[in-house]
């Protein structure tokens, strides 16, 4: 599993994690017909408020890995662009929105948690899955918050899809760097960290 992942990561961290700026994608849609998909719009850098913005790292690997072996659909940023290009404005232009998406990112920030679930401005109760993704949290004994101030996902894919389609169907998920690292942290990943993402995927069968 390990060296899978290595081997998957070198195509997001290829050219400091600019990806491959010659192809002619910017998202990746690998389309195996689930109601779910897994999303990974920071897997390389990317370009936001007028800046460069830094790979939410090791994210483009774990979701890749994931939607293999849970046959889930995913959607990973493969290059970054010298412009603004988000990934919600890629699933309305192919017409994804009666889809679930877990949105994958990670935090470096030092705070006492290992998951941060954003809902941006709907409640808990809106969403048919949270509380069991919740549980399933705790059972991997992982310190999770629901909208902690800096991850809420407002402005990111969980926000603009509420804004545009008013429906609850996407949980921005953000993982520590510890839960994400299978360099420095190989038995972490291997033993909690992709068990708890495929039984979360499995709710949405």
């Amino acid at each position: 599993m390990i060296n899978i992942l290595k081997a998957y990561n070198d195509l997001y961290f290829f050219n400091g994690s600019r990806g491959d700026e010659t192809s002619s994608q910017i998202f990746l849609f690998h389309d195996r017909h689930s109601k779910l998909i897994l999303t990974a719009p920071h897997a390389t850098r990317s370009f936001a408020n007028k800046k460069e913005k830094l790979a939410d790292l090791y994210t483009g690997a774990l979701t890749q890995y994931i939607g293999e072996i849970t046959q889930t659909s995913t959607i990973i940023r493969q290059k970054f662009t010298p412009y603004r290009a988000l990934i919600s404005d890629y699933i309305a232009q192919i017409e994804l929105q009666d889809h679930y998406f877990l949105d994958i990112h990670g935090f470096n920030q030092n705070i006492p948690y290992d998951v941060c679930f954003g809902i941006a401005s709907f409640q808990e109760q809106d969403y048919p899955f949270l509380n069991q993704i919740i549980q399933t949290a705790k059972k991997y004994k992982l310190r999770t918050i629901v909208n902690h101030p800096s991850y809420t996902g407002k402005f990111g894919l969980t926000g603009r899809y509420q804004k545009i389609f008013n429906t609850p169907n996407v949980i921005q998920i953000e993982l520590s760097r510890r839960l994400r690292d299978f360099y420095q942290n190989p038995d972490i990943v291997e033993h909690t960290t992709v068990p708890f993402l495929c039984e979360i995927c499995k709710f949405y069968k």
